[in-house]
């Protein structure tokens, strides 16, 4: 078994734990690892807004109901980056769909994570369960059209 190496107060937390970027990490402290690891992105887009950052955020439905948020600096990466979700999702069966591109890259998709937090599924992969609020906020984000 492995342990989280998380410390808090001079504590090592020692719950059973995952490696994530080479740290082994509780399910609870992976979390707060990605609010850390994102916080002066936040606080950038805050300031100047997520449209000054370059790149795309994406929103896909994959094959287990749930979604992905992630973003891709170019429209080649991007486009590459989705054949290679398909071609993952196919192995899981058909779902798979894109539900939205937007500007921001990183920045946005930053914000996101941490809006949604309470909807993300523990484990690697930056996978949310598809709530009301991600619904919602679908039904209104500013999309790109992007060339085929």
């Amino acid at each position: 078994m492995v342990t989280c190496c998380w410390v808090n107060d001079d504590a090592v937390c020692g719950a059973e734990a995952e490696v994530h970027y080479s740290l082994p990490l509780c399910s609870d402290h992976l979390n707060r690892y990605h609010r850390s690891k994102t916080y002066t992105i936040r606080q950038s887009a805050a300031i100047h807004g997520v449209e000054a950052f370059p790149g795309y955020c994406y929103v896909v439905l994959l094959p287990d109901e749930t979604v992905k948020i992630g973003y891709s600096n170019t429209e080649e990466t991007l486009k590459r980056r989705f054949r290679d979700l398909k071609r993952e999702a196919e192995k899981e069966g058909p779902g798979f769909d894109i539900l939205a591109v937007m500007a921001g890259g990183c920045a946005l998709e930053a914000v996101l994570h941490y809006r949604f937090e309470k909807s993300r599924v523990p484990g690697p992969g930056e996978r949310f369960e598809f709530s009301d609020e991600i619904q919602d906020f679908l039904a209104t984000a500013p999309r790109l059209s992007l060339a085929a």
